[in-house]
C-alpha cells in the first residue's frame, strides 16, 4: 500500500493558512497579500492542497509571511477561504484521486492445482537429469565421480514425485495454499486501515486534519519563554526543544491567531460529518 499510511500531527490547513498567512484570502485582500509573498492565487490554493494530502506543509518561497500585520484578522480571512476552497470541486476531485490511488491492489492468486506443480516438478526434474547425464557422458574420471551423485539425487527426486502420495509436493501445495491465505489477510487487514484513513466523504478527511489540530495547539504553552543562542531563539523550557515544528509554528504565531483557529474551526467541525 502506497504508501504507505501517512499521519499528521496538526491540521496542514490550519497551520499553513492561520501561522504562515501564505494562502489566498479574500479578494477585498487578496492582491496586496499575494504582491507581498510573491505567490498568485493558484500557487496557494496548491500549498492548501498539497500540503492537506501529502500530509506535511508546503510553505517553500513563503518567507515574507511573516511581514504581514494583523494577524487575527488575516486568520479569519484565510480560514474563511480555505474553508470555500476545501468544499470546492477542484479538491475533491483530488482528494478522489489520491484516495483511489491508496487503495491497495488484490493480490494476484499464483496458486497452482497440486497436480499442476506436480507436472512441473516432474518436467523440471527429468530436464535436470538429461543434462547431469550429458555432462557425466562426456567429462574425465573426475566430474563423472562429482556428478554421479548428483545424477542419483535427481533420480530420488523424480521418484518422489511421481509418487501420488508424495510429500514433498503435499508441502509444496500446502506452502502456496498458506502464502495465498497471508495474502488476503494482508490485503483484507490494509484494505481496512486505507478506508479508516482515507473515508469516501472527503469532509471526513477534513475533519479529522482539523481535529489533529485542535488537538495539538491545546497543548501549546503560549507563555514559554525563549532566549537567543548562536542567533536563534531557543525555548527557555528544555523540553519545548523536542517539540513538533507544528507545534513550534502554533506557539510562533501566538495566542491571538490560535484564539481565531480555535473559535472558528471548532464551529467548522461541528457542521463536518
Amino acid at each position: 500500500m502506497k504508501h504507505t499510511i501517512r499521519l499528521v500531527a496538526a491540521s496542514c490547513l490550519v497551520v499553513l493558512s492561520c501561522h504562515l498567512f501564505s494562502f489566498v484570502i479574500a479578494p477585498r485582500l487578496a492582491e496586496g497579500i499575494w504582491q507581498q509573498l510573491g505567490i498568485t492565487q493558484q500557487d496557494g490554493n496548491d500549498k492548501i492542497k498539497k500540503s492537506f494530502l501529502d500530509g506535511y506543509l508546503h510553505y517553500e518561497g513563503l518567507k515574507a509571511a511573516k511581514n504581514i500585520g494583523d494577524r487575527g484578522r488575516t486568520a479569519a480571512d484565510l480560514l474563511a477561504y480555505t474553508r470555500q476552497y476545501l468544499s470546492g470541486p477542484v479538491f475533491k476531485a483530488a482528494y478522489d484521486k489520491m484516495r483511489k490511488d491508496s487503495k491497495p491492489s488484490e493480490p494476484v492468486d499464483y496458486t497452482r492445482p497440486k497436480e499442476q506443480i506436480r507436472q512441473d516438478k516432474i518436467a523440471d526434474t527429468k530436464k535436470l537429469i538429461s543434462n547431469t547425464e550429458n555432462v557425466i557422458s562426456t567429462g574425465n574420471a573426475e566430474i563423472k565421480k562429482t556428478m554421479q551423485p548428483i545424477l542419483e539425487m535427481h533420480r530420488k527426486n523424480l521418484a518422489d514425485y511421481q509418487n501420488p502420495n508424495s510429500q514433498t509436493i503435499e508441502l509444496l501445495y500446502q506452502s502456496q495454499v498458506d502464502r495465498r491465505k497471508k495474502e488476503l489477510e494482508d490485503y483484507k487487514k490494509y484494505t481496512l486501515q486505507w478506508a479508516q484513513e482515507f473515508p469516501e466523504d472527503s469532509r471526513t478527511f477534513i475533519k479529522r486534519r482539523i481535529q489533529k489540530y485542535l488537538s495539538l495547539a491545546a497543548t501549546v504553552d503560549f507563555s514559554a519563554t525563549t532566549h537567543e543562542k548562536n542567533g536563534k531563539q531557543i525555548f527557555d523550557k528544555q523540553e519545548f526543544q523536542y517539540k513538533s515544528n507544528d507545534w513550534k509554528m502554533i506557539y510562533r504565531a501566538g495566542k491571538e491567531v490560535y484564539d481565531v483557529t480555535r473559535t472558528f474551526t471548532e464551529k467548522w467541525i461541528q457542521e463536518l460529518p
